[in-house]
């Protein structure tokens, strides 16, 4: 019975454990979520700036009549947009991978949390309502201790007669004054 506390105890330790590391994938969700919005809300920034930058090539394009420089503005500005806006979608795309896969790692760790956190329960209860008792009577009903119960009472009554005599001799002796012989008696041995 105590190896059973022991092990319910043991594995209750280890369902914190458990739950302490589902909360700190949760807390890393959190952390990576932030960390992807802030670099999202950087990327805007920067694709603004890229659009400013546009914008002035664009002005430069107007203020300049000439075709052919006009065009390679034009043409400059718009690739290095589409530059930029690849960059930022595949800087997307690795962070809500990252999300992703964090999101995914405690999911795994909470599911096998519960897993574990079942089976204590069933362990539990089972241990509560069948297996104590089962232990207890497998024990109680056991055919060695018949035999060592009988053993131990038949050593008693031996002990109990034996002190009864010697109890006995001890009172003849004081009466008559005398020493009472008690060797010749089985009991006595």
């Amino acid at each position: 019975m105590y190896a059973a506390r022991s092990k319910i105890a043991d594995l209750e330790a280890e369902i914190a454990t458990l739950k302490w590391k589902v909360e700190e994938a949760q807390v890393d969700k959190g952390r990576v979520e932030v960390e992807l919005n802030a670099f999202v809300a950087n990327m805007d920034k920067d694709l603004a700036a890229k659009d400013v930058q546009i914008a002035e090539l664009k002005c430069r394009l107007f203020e300049d009549h000439d075709k052919n420089e006009s065009l390679e503005i034009d043409h400059e500005a718009e690739r290095v947009k589409a530059e930029t806006t690849e960059e930022a979608k595949k800087k997307v795309e690795e962070a809500r991978a990252i999300s992703t896969s964090a999101l995914n790692v405690a999911q795994n760790n909470y599911a096998e949390a519960q897993t574990i956190i079942d089976t204590l329960v069933a362990e539990s209860e089972w241990m509560r309502s069948r297996g104590v008792a089962a232990i207890t009577n497998s024990i109680l009903h056991a055919t060695e201790l018949d035999g060592a119960v009988a053993a131990l009472i038949d050593a008693s009554r031996a002990v109990g007669h034996r002190d009864g005599y010697l109890e006995c001799a001890q009172h003849v002796e004081e009466a008559f004054g005398q020493q009472f012989d008690i060797h010749h008696c089985s009991v006595t041995d």
